[in-house]
């Protein structure tokens, strides 16, 4: 199954005025996430689900991804992406599901980072507003095995070499986490 895993676009700042859960896109995070978005297209995504955390922001971004890739179906909300998301509550979701072959999970950090470096098994990665990490997963008990595809920045820069994509998503070299 391939799995794309997006932190929302660029949002207006914190601030006392909006509450977090209604922080909404900027302009500029919305022209930017539709570049990436369209990389993505080029790429030949086809989802079954697309999900997403019940933040406006979140929202909005997958949105935009539904939009571009002309997705059929319907957004699905879930709200265990809104905080505290982590590996073992991405398992429990992909063994309650029929068999599919793609999905979108449109998400925060830094549980988005911790998740695919996990995945990756590097150390904890940071996924910028807007990026996304694509990958290749097996379900195994009980375990899930994780191949890289690809990157596509925050602004719509296709990454396919692993090393080149580590070093954006961890800040350095890929470094195997020890075992």
């Amino acid at each position: 199954m391939k799995l794309h895993i997006i932190r929302h676009a660029e949002a207006v700042d914190r601030s006392s005025a909006i509450p977090d859960d209604y922080r909404y896109l900027t302009c500029r995070g919305r022209t930017r996430f539709r570049r990436v978005a369209d990389t993505l297209k080029k790429c030949g995504i086809d989802p079954d689900i697309i999900i997403s955390s019940p933040l406006v922001r979140a929202v909005q971004t997958a949105e935009i991804l539904a939009e571009t890739i002309r997705f059929a179906g319907e957004l699905s909300i879930l709200p265990l992406l809104a905080d505290s998301f982590n590996l073992p509550r991405l398992k429990e979701y992909l063994e309650s599901m029929a068999p599919i072959r793609e999905l979108v999970m449109v998400g925060h950090e830094p549980d988005l980072g911790l998740i695919a470096g996990e995945l990756l098994d590097h150390s904890p990665c940071t996924l910028k507003k807007g990026g996304v990490v694509t990958l290749k997963i097996r379900l195994h008990q009980p375990e899930i095995a994780a191949h890289f595809l690809w990157l596509v920045t925050g602004g719509g820069k296709l990454i396919t070499n692993h090393d080149t994509a580590m070093t954006r998503l961890t800040g350095g070299p890929a470094q195997p986490k020890e075992a």
